[in-house]
């Protein structure tokens, strides 16, 4: 696929006691599965880390904020800038049980709208969504304005936002969405992770 995959490794870990990236489900780091999942679909993969070292020999290049310590706008902003390509799916580093039929159809879902977010349950789910390079200008004005709340930016791009009956023809959303965030859900991925093997 003509798209970028972005993988998202800037957040502080701090529920996990270590980086939640190399949290290991059935012997596989959880960044490891991701960037496995990416290859097999899009043409490029990058991450975006202000710990770029901690990163580098995993395959992918790596590049770190423009804006740092601005939370995920900046990462997302980041990660638009220095894709290749106009499309890009963007995903945090510990969502291992993504399912990439669901991104595909995310990317068909695409058209003329800025981005397509999933939505569970009213919350949005920006950090699991496809985004094109039309974003770049309010991403830029959200930070150099210092409005860094990542659900505002939603209310001046031009969205499609997947609910959850559109996200459930692709799995148990819980699951599809679960983030390697803590211990109890490190837990509950090595119970559920013999389900999704790629």
């Amino acid at each position: 696929m003509k798209a970028s995959g972005v993988i998202l490794a800037g957040g502080k870990s701090s529920r996990m006691k270590f980086n939640k990236a190399f949290a290991e489900i059935d012997g596989r780091l959880v960044i490891n599965i991701i960037i496995d999942k990416f290859a097999g679909l899009f043409e490029e993969t990058i991450i975006i880390s202000n710990e770029p070292e901690l990163y580098c020999g995993l395959g992918p290049v790596v590049y770190t904020d423009i804006y740092p310590r601005m939370g995920p706008v900046s990462g997302i902003h980041s990660g638009l800038y220095h894709a290749r390509h106009d499309q890009s799916f963007i995903l945090g580093c510990d969502v291992p049980f993504m399912n990439m039929e669901l991104v595909e159809y995310m990317f068909s879902q695409l058209g003329d709208y800025d981005s397509v977010v999933p939505e569970i349950d009213t919350y949005l789910q920006p950090l699991s969504a496809v985004y094109s390079k039309k974003c770049l200008p309010v991403l830029t004005n959200c930070l150099e304005n210092n409005k860094v709340k990542l659900i505002r930016i939603f209310e001046e791009l031009n969205s499609l936002v997947l609910n959850r009956n559109e996200l459930e023809k692709f799995g148990l959303v819980e699951e599809l969405f679960l983030n390697v965030n803590d211990l109890e859900a490190l837990n509950m991925a090595k119970r559920i992770a013999g389900r999704y093997q790629s």
